[in-house]
Parts: C-alpha cells; structure tokens; sequence
C-alpha cells in the first residue's frame, strides 16, 4: 500500500522529534567541550581569525563548517562555542534522517524505508555522538548523501556524488576510502553505459579540484602535501606507543626489526579481531540481531535492485577492509559509525522478508502485517532507549554533572597550585586543556604548527600535561624523565595505557618513589576519586641501583 507524501512527511518529523529527545539525553549543555570535540572547536576558533592551518593528525572541514557559526557569536564565554558545536551536530545528525530515508528508498518501498529511518534515528551510538561536538554527525551525513546521488544513476547526480566524496575526505583522514567505494559502484553499475570511461574521468576531475586546496596548504605548512603524522607513527607496537613514541614508527621500521608473520599477526590478525570485536559492540542493542539476517537475504534479494545490494557491500566491505591495519592500533568504534546506515539497509532486509512474506508455516493478513510492523517499531525503540538511558549494566546513560563539576573544579586547583609536566590520564587531565585556555584569552589560542601534534609547551609556573609510556611503572617513570615527568595521578577507574595501575589506587605503597601531595577524599570531593603524586627520581634511583 502507496504512503502519501503528506503522511511520509508527518512520519519523519515525528521520528526526529522522538530521535532528537534521544540525542538530547546523551550530554548536558552545562558541561564544556573537552576532548577532540574541544580541538574541533578551538581549530574553528582559528579559523574564524583567519589562521587556515591544517592539523597534524586530523583534516580540517568540521572547524572550517563550524567557523562561519563562530564568528557570528563573537562571545567572551567559551560555553557559548561548546554548546554552538554541540547545536550543529545535533542539528545535522536529526536532519541526516531525510537523507537516510531516500537513500533506503532505493532499497525499499516506503513503508520500510520508514523502518530503515527508524532504525537510524533511534540507533543509540549515532544519538551519543550526534551530541559530543565532533566530525561523525557531518561524516555521515555526507556519506549518506554521495552514496544516495550516485544510485541516482543519471550523469549530473555522479557528478554531485563525486563531489560530496571530496568533501567527504576534508572531513577525516580516512574519508579518501569513499572514492574507492564510488570507483567501485560506477564500473559495477555503469561500465556499459556511453562514454563510461569519459565520464569517470571528468568525475576524478571534480574530486581532484575538490581536495586540490587541503594538499596545496599541507605542503606550505610541511613542505609535503601529503603529509600527516600518521604516516609515520601508524605501525607502532600499540596505541600507547603511538602516542608518546617520539621514534618515527613507519612500516619500513617495522621490518627492519620483525618479519612477514609478525606483520600478519599484529596489524591484519589483530586489526580483523578489533574489527569484529568492534562490528559486534556497535550493533548493540538491536542490529546484532537484523544484521546477520540481513546479510544472508542480501545474496539473494527480492524486493531489491540487484545493482544496490551490490553497491551496499561495496560499501561495507571497502571500508572495513581499509580500516584493518589503523584498527589494529587504534580501536576506536566510531570509525566504523559512518557504515552503520548500510548496515541498517541490510538489518531492515529481514524485516521485510517477515512481514511481505511471513514464515514457512503461516502468512500474515494485511491487518496482522501492521501490527507486526508497530510490534517491531516499538520494540527498537524500547531497545534503543533503554541503551540511550543507560538502564542496566550497558549502554550510555545521562552524565554525572556533579562529577564532571568537581572534575573541572579539582583541574583547576591543580592548575593553580602545581608547576610542571603530569602524566595524560583521561580522569585526570580531561579538563586541564580546556581551563588552560579559557584561564586566558582562547580566543586568540594558537595550535602548534610543527610537525609534531604534542609538542612540549611547559613554561616556568604552568602545569602541562605530556604523554610517556612504559609496560611498568618503573619503564614508565624511567621513561618519563627524559621528558620531565614530575606527576603522576592514580584513579580508581582502569587506565587504557597502563593496566598496571588499574589495582594501584589503594596500592600506591608499593611505589615508594611516588610522594602523595593532593588527595580529591581529603580534599572534600565526593564523587572524584583521584590521587596526585609527584616522583621522587633520587628514591627512584636508589631503588632501581639495589634491585640491579
């Protein structure tokens, strides 16, 4: 049965309204930006004065969509550039529903590409991140949008689709993999058309002139337009290592000392376990079940253009092929947030299936049809809310805004009392970025411009934080004073770097050369549990000369 327009339309603002209630549950207004999303906005800052410098580690089109909003509010208060970030996001990933609608359009009628809209707005990965400030709500949308032209099949919609992959790469580092994908869907949908090769040609022509700028500034700044930190840093021995190593760790030196196999093993063997440990964990808390479904129809589709269900694994398979060996150092789930949308085109399959065709054993009426279709819409939503509120042991819940309030109070005693370089911990030092520069004037803050994204910035009478590394506290102090590690702080949540530490809270005795000067339990705090230490070297020594 054909769904009006009009109907569609009432469709889609209710789903946003319930996605949009989902989003807002994820974050709170009163919280700064802290994290990459606090990079965003200060590269955004910049730019908006007029200081076009591209990052070492990340491409620059979020800050450069961000900036014309920066420089409307021309505001003393950092809160109001958070909170403007965190507007844009939420705004674009609510909005990314109608395009998610007419990308499954070309898979499904429109009842179920309602169902494929569902499944997409009330995804609680994508509602937590739509909040945070961060790149993934424009990636995907612009995602969604180029694979959307493309199956549009007529020349002009390619060439927009080409296009929107450039900018697509502007966004994130690894945003080169939608011309891939593209190249791949136009030869396999469009090969036999007239002046196929010709029109390629002029497509590649489009991308180019699209990514031409970022490589033309990225070889004034570095005298290499293709220069990116990674490239030399990609093939360490593990992600902590990659942060603080200052030895270029490419992939010719990682031959000069290890071989084939141990090539295989660590970054494809441990890449593809981190992909599937990472696939499974962001199909929570419904999609686990839909997909595996939706990957068995796909090979043979009813309802479906065989040309689509094609392009769909293009798209899978591509990106998750090109995000093994970064996987493997770096595994982080929201490279793989942008496939959820193709995902959710395979999870929707099965659905259909269901309700179009029934089972072996029965058939539904068309009146059973849509109670199933209500019975399924609720039950994602159920699922998807209860994930979004963090009810139970998973999902994500509401911040702990008094936590988070003694957080950036304790940052900003430590800041004022301590001189010198602390070890990076994300409890500890989540917030010391954020009140450096707004203890002074962050609208003029400058990022470094060097090749090296962590540069030492200490100055007689501040307090940085530094990124050292080790597989014990000894190797981690012994390391961190060539770099002039003088703090270390100790948690009672598990640390990412250094699980060594994980029992060490209540156990610091047994590190002697750690000297306690501030305690958050003595100090009055409720919720914050953290202990600094500043390093003793001359105990260190003498301890580390008796146990030699």
């Amino acid at each position: 049965m054909k769904i009006s327009t009009k109907k569609i339309i009432v469709f889609l603002v209710v789903i946003g309204c319930i996605s949009l209630f989902l989003k807002l549950h994820t974050f709170d207004f009163s919280i700064p930006v802290h994290f990459d999303n606090l990079g965003y906005s200060l590269d955004a800052i910049q730019y908006s004065n007029g200081d076009y410098f591209i990052p070492q580690k990340k491409n620059p089109g979020w800050p450069l969509f961000v900036t014309p909003f920066y420089a409307m509010l021309n505001s003393d208060n950092f809160m109001d550039y958070s909170n403007m970030i965190r507007i844009l996001g939420l705004s674009i990933s609510t909005i990314s529903i109608i395009p998610m609608y007419l990308l499954a359009r070309r898979f499904f009628n429109e009842k179920f590409a309602l169902m494929a809209t569902i499944l997409f707005a009330f995804e609680p990965h994508l509602n937590y991140v739509s909040g945070q400030g961060v790149s993934e709500p424009i990636f995907i949308l612009t995602f969604i949008l180029s694979i959307f032209f493309i199956l549009k099949s007529e020349r002009k919609y390619i060439y927009i689709s080409f296009v929107l992959a450039g900018i697509f790469w502007w966004i994130r580092l690894e945003g080169f993999y939608l011309i891939i994908i593209l190249s791949i869907i136009y030869f396999v949908n469009y090969r036999k058309s007239q002046n196929a090769i010709r029109n390629y040609a002029i497509c590649i022509l489009i991308f180019s002139i699209v990514v031409s700028p970022m490589f033309v500034q990225r070889d004034i700044q570095y005298d290499d337009p293709f220069y990116v930190w990674y490239n030399t840093t990609l093939f360490a021995e593990n992600y902590g290592t990659l942060v603080t190593s200052p030895d270029d760790a490419s992939i010719q030196d990682y031959f000069k000392q290890n071989d084939t196999y141990s090539f295989l093993d660590r970054f494809i063997g441990q890449g593809i376990s981190n992909l599937i440990t990472g696939l499974v964990k962001i199909s929570y808390p419904y999609l686990f079940i839909l997909i595996p479904f939706g990957l068995m129809f796909s090979l043979r589709p009813v309802d479906q253009n065989i040309k689509f269900i094609k392009s769909n694994w293009a798209i899978i398979i591509t990106t998750v092929t090109i995000l093994i060996i970064p996987f493997s150092t770096i595994p982080d789930r929201r490279f793989l947030f942008p496939i959820l949308p193709f995902l959710i085109i395979f999870a929707t399959i099965p659905i259909q299936r269901v309700i179009e065709y029934g089972l072996s054993t029965f058939s539904y009426s068309e009146k059973k049809k849509n109670y199933f279709f209500i019975i399924v819409v609720s039950l994602v939503l159920l699922l998807g809310g209860i994930y979004t509120f963090g009810v139970g042991p998973y999902g994500y819940g509401q911040q702990d805004v008094n936590l988070q309030e003694e957080k950036i109070h304790f940052t900003k005693f430590l800041y004022d009392n301590l001189d010198g370089r602390m070890l990076h911990s994300s409890d500890v030092t989540e917030f010391l970025k954020y009140v450096q520069v707004t203890e002074e004037d962050f609208k003029s803050y400058e990022s470094p411009k060097g090749k090296d994204p962590y540069p030492d910035i200490y100055s007689p009478g501040k307090l940085v934080q530094i990124s050292a590394y080790g597989k014990s506290m000894e190797e981690l102090v012994e390391n961190g004073r060539g770099l002039g590690l003088k703090y270390i702080s100790l948690t009672e949540n598990k640390l990412y770097f250094f699980p060594f530490l994980d029992n060490s809270y209540n156990n610091y005795e047994q590190y002697p050369y750690l000297e306690k000067i501030y305690d958050t339990e003595e100090l009055g705090y409720n919720k914050l549990k953290i202990k600094i230490f500043e390093i003793n070297y001359e105990k260190f020594n003498l301890i580390s000369e008796k146990e030699n």
